[in-house]
């Protein structure tokens, strides 16, 4: 409730933002955000049966709940090192070659936990969290900063509702009746939802 000490830097805006409606469809309508917006909503819906079902599916296998916490800590650390080496790793890549790295460990992420619950095979896919999640997510940063003005907040609140909110939700909703029917076999249908991201990768890329 305190007035903050540090005031916003820039000049005042006069009057509403012009483009209302408008802006938002040119923006859509740009081939390289359609692709990129399906791109990522993709990947991150491709999430769901992992966020959903894998604790649920790996107990039912045999493993203990820590030996489950374990599994999902692994993937917070692998995707903790990758963000905090991203700068190194990544610093000449575009979002497109991000795309392509991330559609890449998620197909084989998914692929893995759909052939077997063998828990050398789930520490790997495990790892790949940090390839199909925080790659992905680096992507999408690296997209949206390459934009300017209003765009940026556009294709932000875009992403947020679409690949972090609509598409989970919507595939988990998905997932919650194919489980029932799948099984572990679900993380199959993951890595089918997961590779058309390979081929729908924005053409321009102007994060380069």
């Amino acid at each position: 409730m305190l007035s903050p000490t540090t005031r916003p830097q820039g000049s005042e805006r006069q009057g509403a933002e012009k483009g209302g409606w408008q802006a938002w469809r040119l923006l859509l309508k740009e081939n390289a955000v359609w692709r990129f917006m399906l791109c990522v909503t993709l990947l991150q819906g491709a999430h769901a049966a992992y966020y959903g079902f894998s604790a649920i599916w790996w107990q039912e296998s045999g493993y203990s709940a820590s030996v489950v916490g374990y599994l999902w800590s692994l993937g917070v650390v692998a995707e903790i090192v990758v963000f905090a080496l991203s700068n190194r790793l990544f610093r000449r890549w575009s979002a497109r070659d991000l795309l392509l790295l991330s559609g890449i460990c998620a197909v084989v992420r998914w692929s893995l936990l759909g052939s077997s619950t063998a828990l050398p095979l789930l520490i790997v896919a495990q790892i790949l969290h940090c390839g199909s999640f925080t790659v992905c997510h680096l992507a999408a940063m690296r997209f949206i900063a390459a934009r300017t003005g209003a765009e940026v907040i556009r294709l932000q609140s875009l992403y947020s509702a679409l690949a972090m909110g609509g598409g989970i939700a919507v595939m988990t909703m998905i997932c919650g009746v194919l489980f029932t029917h799948l099984q572990g076999h679900l993380f199959w249908v993951m890595a089918l939802v997961a590779l058309p991201a390979l081929f729908l990768r924005p053409r321009y890329d102007s994060s380069k």
